[in-house]
């Protein structure tokens, strides 16, 4: 039953001398594919587990499709400051043409420039293999218009592969999956399997609406690989069940909503702003504007010592990052425009699996501080660290 899966050179062919496995790695692949039906992409005809987390896999995909187009070199990809994503397209020895977000202008989304997309790829269609789309990230950043993107991709004949790392549990995102599907093109989308399925990292999925698609991605694979993402998938939806897992969904819709009701009131009471990102429905992102910009990744810190391991500080930064030849400007915000600072909070189907701290409820102190500064210096007069030291964070710091 632990054998592997498949051969050498395809990820889906049996294996002779060990029928147990073969069979395992058959139901994990069916068991997923009405999953993803199940959350909503009702069109998807073949899935695939792969036992590489969400980069390498995103990697595998665009590799896979080098000989239909061996003179492209080039993939477009729409800003996401989530480094695996862009060094997929470095592993595949392919050169990135990074398009920029634009800021909405009717609300703090940061949404594609499809119109950069398609003056880029007007003229040099031949030289671009794809465009990589991402529908999963943290708030301000919106899911990526991939409806549009598909209907340019169809125009001009390019591969479209999304990164959909945890976008499955959002009803939004897989309507504008299936929209997408309808009205352009989608050679693949790619999500991962602790964030979507509750199973430890290491894992992957790879959806198409063609199942061709993901056959051709299967083959490309080199070697045999371990079934154990796999078997842990199985075990996982033989426990949950097809309400177990519309229980999940539904549940996590309900908790952002009341998380964001709640943050919204935390944050006036200190007098800061939960940003209005009305596509993304999973992240939540409050301003940090009262925090001077170079001790707002203290806060971070600080939360961290406080056992809140989920929330995120981006600082107000104009500090470039490079990622090999490549440089960002404020990475980890998805723009180099600058910006206040802020708390990303996201709310997964994980957090329905055990008991949810909210920052707000954490820091509800009886001193009642009426801005994000003074709170800090509440927390900072309690915070220790976890570790076996348990130093004490000096208030001067964070004043």
């Amino acid at each position: 039953m632990f054998h592997g899966m498949g051969r050498s050179g395809n990820l889906t062919e049996r294996q002779p001398k060990a029928r147990g496995s073969t069979v395992m790695a058959q139901i994990a692949n069916e068991f997923v594919l009405q999953l993803i039906r199940l959350m909503g992409v009702t069109s998807t005809k073949g899935a695939l587990i792969v036992p590489m987390a969400t980069g390498m896999t995103l990697s595998l995909c665009l590799s896979s499709w080098r000989t239909t187009k061996p003179s492209a070199k080039y993939i477009i990809w729409s800003r996401i400051d989530q480094k695996s994503c862009f060094k997929s397209i470095l592993c595949g020895s392919y050169e990135p043409i990074i398009v920029e977000l634009v800021k909405d202008k009717n609300s703090d989304a940061l949404r594609t420039n499809v119109e950069a997309m398609r003056s880029i790829i007007r003229g040099r269609a031949d030289q671009i293999l794809a465009v990589l789309t991402t529908t999963s990230c943290f708030a301000p950043r919106a899911p990526d218009d991939v409806v549009e993107v598909a209907k340019l991709c169809e125009e001009f004949g390019i591969f479209h592969l999304v990164n959909n790392a945890y976008g499955l549990q959002s009803r939004r995102v897989v309507r504008l999956l299936e929209q997408a599907k309808t009205e352009g093109r989608i050679d693949a989308f790619v999500q991962s399997t602790d964030k979507n399925f509750l199973i430890p990292v290491g894992g992957a999925v790879v959806a198409s609406f063609e199942k061709a698609n993901v056959d051709r991605i299967a083959q490309f694979y080199a070697g045999r690989a371990t079934s154990i993402p796999s078997s842990d998938l199985v075990i996982t939806c033989l426990e949950l069940g097809r309400s177990g897992w519309r229980d999940l969904i539904l549940g996590r819709e309900d908790l952002f909503d009341v998380t964001k009701k709640k943050l919204q009131e935390f944050a006036e009471e200190i007098g800061e702003d939960v940003l209005e990102v009305p596509d993304n429905k999973i992240s939540l992102a409050m301003t940090l504007k009262t925090i001077p910009a170079e001790k707002q990744t203290l806060f971070g810190s600080v939360l961290f010592a406080r056992a809140i391991t989920g929330a995120r500080v981006v600082a107000s930064t104009i500090h470039k990052k490079a990622i090999e030849d490549y440089d960002f400007v404020n990475f980890g915000s998805h723009t180099s425009e600058q910006h206040v600072g802020y708390l990303n909070i996201a709310c997964g189907i994980d957090s329905m699996q055990k008991p949810k701290t909210l920052v707000y409820t954490v820091y509800r102190l009886e001193m009642g501080p009426n801005d994000a500064q003074s709170l800090c210096s509440a927390m900072a007069r309690q915070a220790t660290c976890l570790c076996p030291c348990r130093r004490a964070y000096p208030l001067e710091l964070l004043v």
